[in-house]
Parts: structure tokens; sequence; C-alpha cells
């Protein structure tokens, strides 16, 4: 995979994540982010509040990724992370149970959930840019579920992207209950 090819895919998945949640989340109302489509399921802001969760440790897990100066290479997605990805891809439908301390139900959340979450999108798009002259085959980025495992760079950021693209659907389909 033209690791180019990869990273302006991934900048440009971001920036519509980033203006998605601008005009759809940001302009509603505090009580309709809290309310839960269903009593299983989560509120908006506690959709994102788990992908804060995830971006807390993945941005500082890819930034010390990115430290490292090896020579740029065509990006090959390895098996680990093609079923990390394929797992949270937002077209695979199947429940997966959230870790408690992944887990935000019940949380008490306001609007900083949205401008922290932003603030993480923007930081993810300079981590790309920075990407551009990384070697993404390198297996630096330790995964949050199992901290011994490592996965290719490439890989954690399609993990991340397809993570939050798939909870952020989430978090329109409960918008569109609450209309």
């Amino acid at each position: 995979m033209e690791t180019q090819n990869l990273i302006t895919r991934l900048q440009s998945d971001v920036q519509r994540i980033i203006e998605t949640v601008e005009t759809e989340l940001l302009p509603l109302e505090k009580n309709v982010l809290n309310r839960k489509p269903a009593p299983e399921k989560w509120s908006i802001l506690e959709c994102i509040e788990h992908l804060n969760r995830y971006n807390r440790f993945y941005n500082a897990e890819l930034e010390r990724a990115l430290e490292y100066k090896g020579k740029p290479a065509a990006f090959n997605p390895g098996w680990m992370g093609n079923y990390f990805v394929q797992s949270v891809s937002p077209e695979n439908t199947k429940p997966m149970k959230t870790m408690s301390h992944l887990n935000p139900t019940d949380s008490q959340l306001g609007v900083k959930v949205l401008e922290e979450f932003l603030n993480h999108q923007r930081h993810l798009l300079k981590l790309l840019t920075s990407a551009k002259g990384a070697n993404l085959n390198r297996r630096a980025v330790r995964v949050e579920v199992f901290r011994l495992l490592r996965i290719k760079t490439g890989d954690a950021f399609r993990f991340l992207v397809a993570h939050q693209q798939r909870h952020l659907q989430q978090a329109l389909r409960a918008v569109a209950v609450m209309a």
C-alpha cells in the first residue's frame, strides 16, 4: 500500500470526523447529548468519551512511535493490524464488549468531551503529517487492551480512525433517535 495514499486517505477521514462533530454534535443541547437512545445504549457523549479514552492512549503511542527516524517504506498492513481494523470497522455491526476502564457508561459528561475530542483529532492530523517521513511498518505501537502486543504504526493509525468512525456513526444514530 502506498504510504502517501494511506496518509492522505486517513487525513481526509479525520477531517470529515472533525466536520461532522462540529456541524452535527456541537450545536446540540447538553440534555440531548446525554440522553440514551435505550437504557443499555450509550449516549452521544458516552460514545465520544469512549473515543477520548482511546485517543489519550493512542495519540501518545503514535507520537512516541514517530520519534524513531527509520527509512520510509511502502506500508504493508500486518495480519494483526488487519484483524483489529476489521473488528472495529464501521461496516462490522457485531457488538463488542468494552473493557471497564474504557467504558464511560453513567459518567457525568459535558460539552468539554466534544472539545477534547476535537483537540485529539487536530493532534492526530499533525501526527499523520509527521508520518509522511516515517516507516509505518515498524511494530512500535502498543495495543491498549493488551499492552504486551505491538502493532505496526500504520496499522495503529488505521485502527484509531476506523474505531472513531464506528463510534461516531453510533453517536449519529443516537441523534437520529432523538429527532
